[in-house]
C-alpha cells in the first residue's frame, strides 16, 4: 500500500468519526446518544422481581420443601431417605442464595437508576458553571 493510499484512508475514516457528546438533560443539537439509561425498563425489572419473581420463588421452594420433606418421610431409614435429605439441605442452600441474589439485583437496579439521575445532573451542573469564553487568554486556546 503506497503511502498516498495510507493517508487517503485516514482521513476517510476521521471524516466518518462524530466527536460529539451530549447529555441526556440537555438540549443541544441533535446528535447520537452515547450512553441511555432505560428508567423504564429498570422501574419495570424492579416491578417483576418485587411482584412476581421473588413472591414466586417463595411458593415454588415451599412446595418443594413439602414435597421432599413427604418423600423423605417415606425413606426414613434407608439411603435413598438420608440421600434426599442431603438434597434438599443442598436445595435449601441453593434457594437461599437465589433469593439473596435476586434482593441485590432488585437494589442494585433501584439504586443504578437514581446513580444516573444524580450523574446527569451533576456533570449538568458542572457544564453550566463553565465560562466558555472566560477573559484568561490561556483557557481559550
Amino acid at each position: 500500500m503506497a503511502w498516498d493510499e495510507w493517508e487517503q484512508i485516514k482521513a476517510e475514516v476521521a471524516a466518518r468519526q462524530d466527536n460529539s457528546m451530549r447529555l441526556n438533560s440537555t438540549s443541544g443539537a441533535v446528535g447520537t446518544v452515547d450512553l441511555k439509561a432505560n428508567a423504564q425498563g429498570k422501574r419495570g425489572a424492579i416491578k417483576v422481581l418485587m411482584e412476581v419473581v421473588r413472591p414466586g420463588l417463595d411458593k415454588v421452594g415451599v412446595h418443594a420443601d413439602e414435597t421432599t420433606d413427604a418423600a423423605e418421610q417415606e425413606f426414613k431409614g434407608w439411603a435413598t431417605g438420608a440421600g434426599l435429605k442431603d438434597a434438599h439441605d443442598e436445595w435449601a442452600l441453593q434457594v437461599k442464595s437465589l433469593k439473596a441474589r435476586l434482593a441485590r439485583d432488585q437494589a442494585d437496579l433501584s439504586r443504578t437508576k437514581r446513580d444516573f439521575q444524580h450523574i446527569d445532573h451533576e456533570v449538568e451542573s458542572s457544564l453550566a458553571r463553565i465560562n466558555p469564553l472566560s477573559s484568561d487568554a490561556r483557557r481559550n486556546v
